[in-house]
């Protein structure tokens, strides 16, 4: 019986390590499969997730890598922020997962070189207005919306 225990465990273990360890890769096909507010919502974790591989890159002095991965991050939050808009789903899910990135993506700029920080600060930017797209349209009085 205990050791049955103990595999039930160690099978559980290894699965939800191997959850959290997907690449980059797959969580993108599965976005790309997904639709709707779902869609969404993989998109922004997507872009936060993102970061983080960017900050890699950075770190590891592969600065022509890292803006490609900012410049990924930026994609992602685009598909984000266009789909919940379109769905009026999971809008707040996406906004935080933009605000995460935008913080992310804060902290990673002050750990720049200075030729690397100005496209780094404009996603930021771009971020900040995409999050305020989408509390207007969570926020806005009924009949004012954004059209």
């Amino acid at each position: 019986m205990r050791q049955r225990t103990l595999i039930l465990l160690l099978v559980s273990a290894t699965l939800t390590w191997a959850q959290q360890h997907r690449t980059i890769e797959q969580e993108r096909a599965e976005a790309e499969k997904a639709s709707g507010g779902h869609q969404a919502q993989l998109y922004g974790d997507l872009a936060l997730r993102t970061v983080d591989l960017a900050d890699q890159q950075f770190a590891e002095g592969q600065s022509a890598k890292g803006q490609e991965s900012v410049k990924q991050v930026l994609e992602y939050a685009t598909r984000a922020h266009d789909l919940t808009l379109s769905s009026k789903k999971k809008m707040k899910e996406v906004e935080i997962s933009l605000r995460l990135t935008q913080r992310r993506l804060e902290g990673v700029r002050h750990t720049l070189a200075a030729e690397d920080r100005p496209y780094v600060e404009s996603v930021e930017k771009k971020l900040a207005d995409f999050r305020q797209d989408i509390l207007n349209a969570m926020f806005a009085p009924k009949g004012k919306e954004k059209a």
